[in-house]
């Protein structure tokens, strides 16, 4: 098996820029490509235990997230994974499917396995720092609403979302628009509050349509709306999934935007693109969130000296997407 030292002999760089390459230390670019050039041609693997035990660290991240069949989630998990390995550490993803209790035992699993640090999608929309216990291992939660959270956190502005909706659709003239939301769901509250806001005095909270972020009930609401005598005059879901369940009625009823109803959905991801022509969306930070999440959690891992720091609250800008789904009335 070939050795740091046969890649130095084969490349003619240095073996302790080798290491430094090795651990993503900063190397210059002909340097990287002859090494890279090095280890591909040999095979070089570099002993991970080795690694491991030199630095006291697994070379390991821990992901949890609520529910591995969500869309938000699993592209999320792919930057994260992206990210962690261009860094040097490889990650074990585990599924809470939604459940307090798993949670906190997938967290004590990864914990015990000496995971170097974890990024965690929380299910519990209460959760308080005291639900994650004594960790003693470096944590970023994302999507977190902790207010008294002693880990770092990082989420879309979901407010400042709504309220790039609304003022939208009232710069385009609306007054009577429909928000197909979740209200127990804190993104899904703060969405809509924040649509809502966009309208002051002319806000119509009768026409908030409260279920669950799912694909049925994003359908049963939209074709609620569209039976109505004195519907409005357009409609905006607050989640992935509603977004579908609106536009899968639409298509079946053979009814089109923004000639019928005017529309702004969330999260240009998945079959959205290829379920009508382009519709005004809000976009979420998904990639950049995921990319943050490692960075702020390898900062933990690589300064733990720095116990006293104060937590990082990130608040990523969400982006309004505008084609043709809203006509001016």
């Amino acid at each position: 098996m070939p050795t740091i030292k046969d890649v130095a002999r084969d490349s003619g760089v240095g073996v302790g820029t080798i290491s430094r390459y090795l651990n993503n230390k900063p190397v210059t670019s002909e340097n990287k490509r002859k090494i890279a050039q090095s280890i591909k041609k040999l095979g070089y693997e570099r002993n991970e235990l080795a690694r491991g035990l030199k630095t006291n660290r697994t070379y390991v991240i821990g992901v949890l997230i609520p529910d591995l069949t969500d869309i938000f989630a699993t592209m999320l998990v792919q930057t994260i994974e992206q990210v962690a390995y261009n860094h040097g550490y490889n990650t074990i993803t585990c599924d809470s499917r939604g459940d307090d209790l798993l949670e906190k035992e997938k967290i004590s699993l990864l914990g015990r396995r000496d995971v170097d640090g974890l990024i965690v999608f929380p299910c519990n929309e209460k959760a308080t720092s005291k639900t994650y216990g004594n960790l003693k291992i470096p944590m970023v939660l994302i999507n977190s609403n902790i207010s008294d959270s002693l880990f770092d956190t990082i989420r879309s502005d979901d407010f400042d979302a709504g309220k790039q909706a609304g003022q939208y659709f009232y710069e385009q003239g609306h007054r009577r628009v429909a928000v197909i939301t979740q209200m127990r769901n804190r993104p899904g509250l703060l969405r809509a509050e924040g649509f809502f806001s966009a309208f002051g005095n002319d806000a119509d909270r009768s026409l908030l349509f409260d279920g669950e972020f799912s694909i049925e009930d994003g359908y049963n609401a939209m074709k609620t709306i569209m039976e109505m005598e004195n519907r409005p005059s357009g409609v905006f879901t607050t989640n992935y999934y509603t977004t579908i369940g609106a536009l899968r009625y639409l298509r079946e009823q053979h009814q089109e935007f923004p000639e019928d109803i005017s529309f702004i959905g969330f999260d240009n991801i998945g079959a959205i693109p290829i379920l009508g022509p382009p519709m005004t969306i809000i976009e979420q930070p998904i990639v950049e969130i995921g990319r943050q999440a490692v960075q702020l959690l390898l900062q933990q891992i690589e300064h733990p000296e720095k116990e006293s720091r104060t937590p990082v609250e990130m608040l990523l800008k969400t982006r309004l997407h505008i084609a043709n789904s809203v006509k001016i009335v």
